[in-house]
This record gives structure tokens, C-alpha cells and sequence, in this order.
């Protein structure tokens, strides 16, 4: 293997991702425990399997980036997802990754913060409480129960048991290992890599349905000039918001579209666009509008207020997306309580303090649709103001983007997600300042949203 390759491997991976490929070489047939203790990093993890001849063959590696979803490292193997999958396919069984490793990692992987509470409370009496303490995710939960030889390959019994008590699905994972076990199958490559290839499946009367590809539209609106319009100044740092969701909708297989600058009678035009499709092929839709705006409503770049059910109603009249889920991330003022000269406000520019309530424009109500199945997530309660970085973006949309790319491969749920949002939002001072995110929704079921 050649050494500039691991690398240059090694530097693009982070902390929890070497302690991740450390648990999937964690076995008699790759490394000893003792053996692994003293690895700090990726390099000299691949060095210690290479002195052990496990390396010969080019597939393990890949195999490992693969498990852990980092596919953009395989470039730098000359090899790519697909013809490596391939391989993987008619290598010999006794090679490799075992199946029970990537079994234990996918567990891990698919674990909501919510169940691993669980999880712990449910050990709390046989694994001590210091251990269950430092043990950030189940990985770590996972290799505490080893040591304790409360878990094996084949002492399953305990963690199935935990799982059923609190995720079912997990519970299954186990329940079709031991089955291809006993068949004296390796489990295919889909079922034990986190990244499947095929969608899980969920209860129908539990979540909506997503099995269509792409997932559905998602239409951007990105207004930033507002040369048109007095009292509003261009908003800076829009187009880092743009891009990030561009990246994250792209990656939930969604097809994105994006608008620029539009006028009021443009945004309403593009909703009623868009409702007017047809979504028969497709299982979600979601609008994100970025611009200023005030209680109830957004702005166009001309300065004119559209209410926010303006621009929902189209979709709640759109025959394709009855029942579906239909989701809209609105980055935008509700109010007017101040103006900071970096972390701009998607507001009415002022530059005295106390005048922004009386300068606000007609307070219009703010009402969810009454029809069932919709999302919408806003960026601040109403009467306040949401701030966007002036080079790096919003706070709500960043940390949408990154709570989405963090807990979507997991399979949580959009509303636990949001709550996410709402947290990570809210605890921060933006000078002197806070913000509270709002989500309101009348979705019927749990959504769960792809990503590889």
C-alpha cells in the first residue's frame, strides 16, 4: 500500500471516524484489542493491518471507508463505490470485515440520542455508571458490554433484548443476523453496511413513504438584492445558506431548483409553478425562502410582503402531493428588535435603537395550513428577528443543514431533527442577542429522510 495514499487518507478522517474503523478491525481474523489500543490515528491503523498481510488483496480499506460512508476518500485508492461493492460481492466470506462488526456498527449508526438514553438506564445496573457516563454514543456502549463478555457473536441475547424495549427495527437488525448466521450465509452487502443500498422499510401507519427517487423538488428562493426596495439592504452571506441546502438536498436525493432575486409577484408565480406539477413520482416537496421578511409574511426583492400562506395554499390544493409531506424552511424576520453590524438581520435596516416595533410594517397573522401534511419551520418565534452572518450564512439555515446531514443517515425523524435545530439555535449569543426557531406542523406521521 503505498504510504502517501494512507496518508493522505489519514488527514482527510477525524477523531470519531478512527475510533469507528478501530471497531470494525476489532476482530480474530484482523487485529487483538491489545494490538489496537495503541493506534492513534488511521495510518497507523492501515500500517498494523498491512504487518499483518491483511492489506494484499486492496479490498479492505475501501471495505472500511465504505462501512463508515466515506466514499469521497476512494478516489485516492483509484477505485470507486461501485467497483469495490462489486468485488466485495465474490471475495471470500472468511475475508474482510466480519458481518457481526458491521452489524454492531450499523446498530450504532441508527441509534437516536432518545433510545441511547435508554440504552444506558437499561445497563445502568450491570455496567458501571462511570463507564455508561463517558460513553458518547453505543459504539462505546458496545465495546464496554464486550469486555464484560455480555456480547458476542454469539451471545446476542442481551442486546437484542435491550433493543426490542426500545427500538424494535434495531431488534430486527440482530434477529436477521443470527438468521444468515445459522444459514451459514454472509449477510449481504446492503444489510450490513449502514449505507444501504436499498431504502429501509417503515410502517406505513407509523411514516410516510419514501421510495421514490429523486425524493421530490426542492425549490430554493434565494433573494440578496434588494436594490428595489428602501429600508432593506442587500443580504450578504444569503448565498452560503443557498449552497449549503443545494449540498444537503442534493445528497437526500432530492432535485433542487433554485430562484434568485424575485420579486413578490415571482415568488407567487414559482409556487403556483411548482404546485401545478405533477409529484405522482415523487414523495415530499420542499420550498426554503430566503429573504427579509416581517410577522406572517416574506419579501420580495422589491420590498412588497407576500403572506406566508400565499405561499403554501398552491400546495395544499395540488392533487400529486395529497398525503404527502410537504416541508418549508423560511430563513426571515418575524419582527423588528435590532440591527448588529456583523450578524445583519433579515429585517428593516435602522440604526437607532427602540425604533423597530413602530417601524415594523402591518402585523399580519401567521396561520398554519389547515390542511394536513405540512411543515413549516421558521426561523425565529414571531415579533423577533433571525440573524444571518454577513459571510457565513444564517444561524437557523446552517445549523438546519448540519443537524440534517448529522442525524438523517441515522434515520431520526424530521420533527426530532428540528427539536435539534431548536436547541443548538437557541443557546447561542449572537451579540447580546438570542433567537428561537419555531417549527409548526400538521404531519400525520413520522418523516424519515434519506441520505447515504
Amino acid at each position: 500500500m503505498n504510504t502517501l495514499k494512507l496518508l493522505e487518507i489519514d488527514e482527510d478522517l477525524t477523531s470519531k471516524e478512527v475510533a469507528e474503523l478501530k471497531f470494525l478491525c476489532t476482530d480474530s481474523d484482523l487485529l487483538q484489542k491489545k494490538r489496537l489500543e495503541r493506534v492513534s490515528d488511521a495510518k497507523d491503523l492501515f500500517l498494523r493491518l498491512e504487518e499483518q498481510g491483511l492489506l494484499e488483496d486492496g479490498l479492505l480499506i475501501p471495505e472500511l471507508l465504505i462501512t463508515i460512508g466515506r466514499f469521497d476518500l476512494l478516489f485516492i485508492l483509484n477505485t470507486s463505490r461501485e467497483e469495490v461493492e462489486r468485488h466485495l460481492q465474490t471475495r471470500d466470506t472468511s475475508k474482510g470485515v466480519s458481518p457481526y462488526r458491521k452489524m454492531l456498527y450499523k446498530l450504532s449508526e441508527d441509534m437516536t440520542d432518545e433510545n441511547l438514553s435508554v440504552v444506558r438506564f437499561l445497563l445502568s445496573e450491570e455496567i458501571p455508571k462511570s463507564k455508561l457516563a463517558t460513553s458518547s454514543s453505543l459504539l462505546d456502549i458496545l465495546i464496554e458490554m464486550e469486555k464484560q463478555q455480555m456480547l458476542g457473536e454469539d451471545n446476542l441475547d442481551k442486546l437484542q433484548g435491550i433493543l426490542e424495549k426500545c427500538d424494535k427495527q434495531l431488534a430486527n437488525v440482530i434477529q436477521d443476523f443470527k438468521m444468515h448466521k445459522r444459514q451459514g450465509n454472509r449477510p449481504p452487502l446492503q444489510e450490513v453496511s449502514n449505507h444501504q443500498l436499498s431504502r429501509p422499510h417503515y410502517p406505513e401507519k407509523e411514516y410516510y413513504s419514501i421510495s421514490h427517487q429523486p425524493v421530490g423538488y426542492c425549490l430554493i428562493v434565494n433573494n440578496y438584492n434588494f436594490g428595489k426596495a428602501e429600508k432593506f439592504k442587500n443580504r450578504k452571506g444569503t448565498e452560503m445558506d443557498r449552497e449549503a441546502l443545494i449540498r444537503v438536498f442534493q445528497k437526500m436525493k432530492f432535485e433542487v431548483k433554485v430562484h434568485n432575486d424575485l420579486n413578490a409577484s415571482d415568488m407567487l408565480n414559482v409556487a403556483e409553478e411548482f404546485a401545478n406539477m405533477d409529484h405522482t413520482q415523487m414523495d415530499v416537496f420542499v420550498c426554503c425562502v430566503l429573504s427579509h421578511g416581517e410577522k406572517g409574511a416574506v419579501l420580495g426583492v422589491d420590498g412588497k410582503q407576500i403572506e406566508i400562506r400565499e405561499l403554501t395554499l398552491p400546495f395544499a390544493r395540488c392533487n400529486s402531493l395529497a398525503s404527502k409531506p410537504k416541508l418549508f424552511f423560511i430563513q426571515a424576520c418575524q419582527g423588528n428588535l435590532g440591527h448588529e453590524p456583523v450578524w445583519m438581520t433579515d429585517g428593516p435596516d435602522s440604526t437607532e435603537e427602540g425604533r423597530y416595533e413602530e417601524d415594523a410594517r402591518m402585523e399580519l397573522p401567521f396561520s398554519l395550513p389547515k390542511e394536513a401534511d405540512f411543515l413549516i419551520g421558521m426561523a425565529t418565534v414571531e415579533h423577533y428577528q433571525s440573524f444571518r452572518h454577513t459571510t457565513d450564512g444564517s444561524i437557523y439555515i446552517q445549523e438546519l443543514c448540519r443537524q440534517l446531514e448529522n442525524h438523517c443517515p441515522k434515520k431520526e425523524d424530521i420533527l426530532s431533527i428540528m427539536t435539534k435545530v431548536n436547541h443548538e439555535v437557541s443557546s447561542k449569543m449572537l451579540q447580546g442577542k438570542k433567537q428561537m426557531p419555531e417549527p409548526r406542523y400538521t404531519l400525520r406521521k413520522k418523516l424519515v429522510l434519506p441520505m447515504d
